[in-house]
């Protein structure tokens, strides 16, 4: 598949202001909804998921050359987890007393914010299209999804799903791309999720502008995995390799460049490079015939990997690994490169492919530093032998995300934040932080219901000793 249009009918423009309108005249009654009839929607939507599963599966050998129904294992284990809490997190939550309440009641009201538009990526299609609606229902949002025009068989597989689960009102599937993007950023939602890059992560910024819509914004970046001298090699090389492969490196936490010691840089290099045969090339077919080794999404993103690569040799990198790519069949081979500098689009842009930087380093000051040279990662991956060293790089550097001794694992974890800093990502997404991340914290403070109970409150005019009570309350303890 290729193409950037989706094959289905496309959401037709004039109809995306009445889908947002229908939407936010029905989320106040979505927001009255209670926690068990929540979690019914919730289970009745994976129960529709998995029933597509056949669906899903071909879907992404379509359109990523692997078995689109793997995406769907973090989005079953995100939808349990929120549907055994939600309960409790839809509670009101108490806050300490402090003397600024003087004996008043003090709590957070986690409310809906309204309207929520989440614009998702191509990648992991139905997990991505899905799983950040998963927490705004729980919230009790009304919501709408544009799926990736450029995954238009996984797009119009969660239109389906959404239709057989929500009514239009609740949540909604706009079909079709640049412009029904567009069309919907123009309108008035309350909050907008977007899963991406930092091109467009920008246009949505400056489009929430207009209302004052609240943004969570996910978009990658220049993932390090930093060896250190004490790492086992062996061991980092396998998870690395694993992790830059992953969905043929099309993952926003995939590490894009290693930065490893020069005592065991060699050793690293060729440990990386043996994984790599050994998981897609044991037999010596060549990688192309790996069943196990997906494809880049479409010719577009080929080519820009293979520019990238021609422009670094150009300047003076060295291909030691791979390098062979076939752009007509959407393929690049695992590839290794050294040498890269900085005047190289591919230590400035974020690769999205099976290729990855390999760079010396010489003390740990001179590793961290090369790090704060670029953006804050989303991910970022320390490998060492003991958890001083670890330490170091975690207190040093500055990140959305980390993994010790282990690349990618940090994803889609229910009970940890998710999310980027700054270029990489705003906001957190995820199981409890989800939740909060698309409600509106409403702060209460209750006095008493009889006002004879209640907590003094002070009326001019006031008499002298009350700048006498003042200073004394000012006083440093």
């Amino acid at each position: 598949m290729d193409t950037h249009v989706s094959t289905w009918p496309e959401t037709a423009l004039d109809d995306i202001p009445g889908i947002v309108a229908r939407l936010a005249a029905n989320a106040p009654n979505i927001a009255r909804t209670t926690a068990a009839e929540r979690v019914a929607k919730l289970r009745l939507l994976y129960q529709v998921v998995f029933d597509h599963r056949a669906e899903i599966a071909e879907a992404g050998f379509e359109e990523l050359g692997m078995n689109g129904m793997l995406h769907l294992l973090p989005l079953k284990d995100e939808i349990e987890y929120v549907c055994a809490h939600l309960e409790s997190w839809m509670r009101d939550e108490e806050v300490e007393p402090v003397p600024a309440l003087m004996g008043r009641r003090a709590y957070i009201k986690y409310e809906p914010k309204g309207v929520l538009l989440h614009i998702a990526t191509w990648n992991s299609p139905v997990l991505i299209s899905l799983s950040p609606a998963v927490t705004a229902v729980a919230a009790g949002n009304a919501v709408v999804i544009k799926p990736s025009e450029v995954a238009p068989h996984a797009a119009d597989i969660v239109r389906r799903i959404v239709a057989q689960v929500f009514a239009p009102d609740e949540v909604a599937v706009v079909i079709g791309g640049v412009a029904a993007a567009q069309a919907l950023l123009a309108q008035p939602v309350n909050h907008i999720c977007y899963v991406g890059n930092n091109r467009v992560g920008r246009l949505v910024m400056r489009a929430a502008a207009e209302h004052f819509a609240n943004v969570t914004l996910e978009m990658g970046g220049k993932n390090p995995a930093i060896v250190d001298a004490s790492a086992d090699v062996e061991d980092a090389a396998a998870k690395i390799a694993f992790s830059r492969c992953l969905i043929a490196g099309q993952v926003c936490l995939s590490p894009d460049y290693v930065l490893v010691h020069e005592s065991r840089a060699a050793a690293f290099t060729d440990a990386l490079t043996a994984r790599f045969t050994a998981m897609f090339n044991a037999e010596g077919k060549g990688f192309a015939a790996a069943a196990d080794l997906p494809r880049i999404i479409n010719r577009h993103h080929t080519s820009r990997i293979a520019g990238l690569i021609r422009d670094a040799v150009a300047k003076g990198a060295s291909i030691v690994f791979g390098g062979e790519i076939d752009e007509a069949a959407r393929y690049v081979a695992p590839t290794v490169l050294t040498g890269v500098t900085d005047d190289m689009e591919i230590f400035q842009e974020e690769i999205f492919g099976p290729v990855i930087a390999v760079q010396a380093f010489a003390t740990p000051q001179e590793a961290v530093a090369e790090v704060a040279k670029r953006p804050k990662p989303l991910g970022l991956y320390v490998f060492a032998g003991d958890r001083e060293k670890a330490g170091f790089y975690l207190d040093n550097t500055r990140a959305g995300t980390s993994a010790v001794n282990n690349a990618v694992v940090q994803a889609n974890v229910a009970t940890l934040p998710f999310g980027g800093c700054n270029h990489s990502g705003i906001g957190r997404l995820g199981g409890r932080a989800g939740f909060i991340e698309f409600s509106n914290a409403r702060a209460v403070v209750e006095d008493a219901y009889d006002p004879a109970q209640g907590s003094p409150m002070f009326y001019p005019p006031y008499p002298e000793a009350a700048a006498m009570f003042v200073e004394q309350m000012l006083t440093p303890p």
